[in-house]
């Protein structure tokens, strides 16, 4: 392939440069015109119902779609999208190029400073964070989307499972994509994908979500594995998993928290639109700090007996698919229905999207135990006690009777279970990370989290066929849950066998 000469690398630079600024403005246009509140008709570029209040303020301000010929910005958003992926792909040739059959060294960044690395640290946590919290306002999004187009569960579980194919879809093509243009060219087009996406929350019909629910999924899909990469390689030594452990369970908790909180505050107000269209801001701040993503890290100092042990006995490649599986099936499955379940006994917009809330503070609360926890146990340890928690809280409940007798209590143990399986899904990522070679670190990242997405897809539309009657829902979820201990009570088994083996 023939390399890209200095003078047109600043000419492609500049193209992807005015690719991302189009991306920009037209998101930011569909942003402010979702808003527009003047009175229009059906048939307007916004179908906004606004009632005047009692002293003339507006009462409702739900946000309504907007037909596809209205919005020009989303179109143009597409193509300038496409135009900066083609740029990065171009800029991309040189790390590639080279004499046939001599093999090219990975591009070498020096070690940052200790203000570089945590400021690094702090954006990628913010980035895991947001893209976290996307994936969780899926199950906020459901309930109000099925109320304003009357369809039943099975036909809303599309929208899930769209998203969550996208997302299996983007965790591959982004490991891959980064190893060619670079980390830090792959987190700009990915977020800048995730906030052009945003304005899905002006699709006009179900299907017109479904689809732009996919290519959102593509955007964040990507992020996740790439940043628990980027922190792994800040962290090197004995410690990193822990440290990567503990800023990943403290992003799920805090996006959970942006999730639930925004459909708690805003919601009510907007309705369930709004919870799409926030995402267009916190995109364009996550990709006004791509400068300080690193491309690549310098080679680590040679393993110390540590990472030798770890190296010797961690899960194999097989038990991380499985493991991630499990866990994705668990988790999706019950974070995309929780809204809803919470609500089947009557409980009313507000009070269970509080409860919710309630939950995600508390996980925020808990993530320094948890990290202890990590230090003690070790992550297969923490994951079977946190599954076995989870079962026993669920079964309890199911078995009680007390899920339709007091549906508060209902919606409290559902957060709660939702504390348990968000945190294991927080650990199997940062843990095949942390086991990875340098070279193959983004790959077996990008790898395992596919394999978590596809068991995300199963776990909405397993529930989605349970969604009426909350105590199967219970049994299906403590039962999930067991599974998900089950394998990792296989892995702490084998790791002590190897130990011993490894001793003698």
């Amino acid at each position: 392939m023939t390399p890209v000469s200095g003078p047109a690398r600043t000419s492609w630079r500049g193209v992807l440069a005015l690719a991302a600024a189009i991306v920009v403005a037209a998101s930011a246009v569909g942003f402010f015109r979702a808003f527009q509140l003047p009175g229009m008709d059906a048939t307007g570029p916004m179908d906004s119902m606004v009632s005047p209040g009692p002293t003339g303020s507006t009462a409702d301000r739900r946000l309504h779609g907007m037909a596809l010929a209205d919005m020009p910005e989303m179109f143009v958003a597409g193509a300038a999208l496409l135009l900066a992926l083609g740029a990065a792909l171009v800029l991309g040739r040189t790390r590639h190029s080279g004499a046939p059959g001599v093999p090219v060294a990975p591009v070498v960044v020096p070690q940052p400073t200790v203000l570089g690395r945590r400021t690094t640290a702090m954006v990628a946590t913010a980035a895991l964070t947001i893209d976290i919290s996307k994936t969780s306002t899926l199950g906020f999004v459901i309930p109000g989307l099925r109320t304003e187009y009357g369809i039943d569960a099975s036909t809303a579980s599309l929208l899930a499972v769209s998203g969550l194919s996208g997302t299996a879809l983007g965790a591959l093509l982004c490991s891959r994509l980064a190893e060619r243009i670079g980390r830090r060219a792959c987190y700009l087009l990915a977020t800048l994908g995730f906030t052009a996406t945003s304005m899905c929350g002006t699709m006009p019909d179900f299907r017109g979500n479904v689809v732009m629910c996919f290519l959102m999924g593509i955007a964040v899909g990507g992020l996740a594995p790439m940043l628990i990469t980027v922190l792994s390689d800040l962290f090197p030594g004995p410690g990193r998993g822990a440290a990567v452990t503990g800023l990943s369970i403290v992003a799920t908790a805090i996006g959970y928290l942006i999730a639930s909180g925004s459909a708690l505050w805003l919601e009510p107000v907007f309705g369930w639109r709004v919870l799409w269209l926030i995402g267009a801001p916190t995109g364009l701040l996550l990709a006004a700090a791509a400068a300080v993503i690193p491309d690549r890290r310098s080679t680590r100092a040679p393993a110390g007996p540590a990472d030798d042990w770890l190296a010797r006995n961690t899960l194999t490649t097989r038990l991380q698919w499985g493991f991630a599986f499990s866990i994705g099936l668990t988790t999706f499955g019950l974070t995309t229905w929780v809204p809803t379940l919470s609500r089947v006994g009557g409980l009313s917009l507000t009070t269970a999207n509080a409860l919710l809330t309630g939950s995600a503070v508390a996980m925020v609360l808990c993530a320094g135990l948890l990290v202890l926890g990590y230090r003690r146990f070790g992550p297969t340890g923490v994951t079977v006690r946190l599954a076995l928690c989870t079962a026993v809280l669920l079964l309890a409940l199911a078995v009680s009777g007390w899920a339709v007798a007091a549906p508060w209590l209902s919606a409290a143990v559902l957060t709660v279970a939702l504390l348990g399986v968000n945190t294991m899904a927080a650990v199997f990522l940062p843990v095949a990370a942390d086991v990875a070679d340098d070279r193959s670190r983004g790959r077996a990242a990008g790898s395992v989290s596919f394999f978590n997405r596809l068991g995300g897809l199963a776990g909405p539309l397993v529930l989605s066929l349970l969604v009426t009657s909350v105590s199967e829902v219970l049994w299906s979820v403590a039962m999930l849950a067991l599974l998900c201990g089950s394998v990792a009570a296989y892995t702490s088994r084998r790791q002590r066998v190897l130990r011993k083996a490894g001793a003698g």
